[in-house]
């Protein structure tokens, strides 16, 4: 997959791109030591038409944004079969197995019908551990983690909606809600907790979804 180091894009380019992506556009509004950090573990890739991204099964090591063009998702990573789901401009992808630290559980792959692809890939290593905040601060994980469950609870309740009388539906009423101080470690615990109840829901979700041949959500 070929990539562009950021070091090549004129920053005013750069940020009129970021712009386009929610978490990045807070992120520059609220710390630029924090945005340089990330910036330096990313950069732009652009996969050729039906040129696999994610492989099922890999290890996750990064998230990534679609800037441009649309991928296609083969769930259970056979791209001879028909797909059931694609990705548009402005979805994540990649989050949900790097904070539950499990391989790749789909195969995604840049649309042949599409001729141009971009992605802003953004390596997770320098997160390091939950509790630590060497270089990824507190405030930056807080958005980061934030946006992962506020996606992953936004795609359940589609679902819900779609299927009210599943037992699958009750169980999301059951997630955990924090209620206690914001902005804390606190918060970070609790919403790393509501990753992985949210994410074991959904794989079940997904299993559903495939069996019936509806399009399941992507880790």
């Amino acid at each position: 997959m070929k990539s562009t180091p950021l070091s090549s894009v004129p920053r005013d380019s750069l940020e009129t791109l970021l712009s386009g992506i929610p978490f990045y556009k807070d992120l520059m509004l609220e710390s630029r030591e924090q945005t340089d950090t990330l910036l330096r573990f990313s950069s732009f890739y652009e996969p050729a038409p039906g040129e696999v991204v994610i492989r099922k099964g890999d290890r996750a090591d990064a998230f990534y944004f679609l800037l441009r063009g649309q991928l296609v998702v083969y769930p259970d990573g056979d791209l001879a079969r028909p797909a059931v789901n694609y990705l548009t401009a402005g979805q994540v992808f990649g989050a949900l197995s790097l904070l539950c630290r499990s391989p790749r559980t789909a195969t995604i792959v840049a649309d042949p019908r599409v001729t141009k692809v971009m992605l802003f890939g953004t390596d997770f290593s320098p997160f390091g551990d939950l509790t630590n905040f060497t270089r990824v601060k507190l405030p930056t994980k807080l958005a980061f983690w934030r946006m992962v469950v506020h996606n992953t609870r936004w795609k359940l309740e589609l679902y819900r909606m779609e299927h009210p009388d599943h037992p699958l539906a009750q169980e999301l009423r059951q997630v955990e809600i924090f209620r206690g101080e914001k902005n804390s470690v606190e918060e970070l615990q609790s919403l790393d907790r509501q990753v992985w109840q949210l994410t074991d829901i959904l794989l079940q979700w997904n299993e559903v979804l495939a069996s019936s041949d509806s399009g399941p959500a992507t880790l």
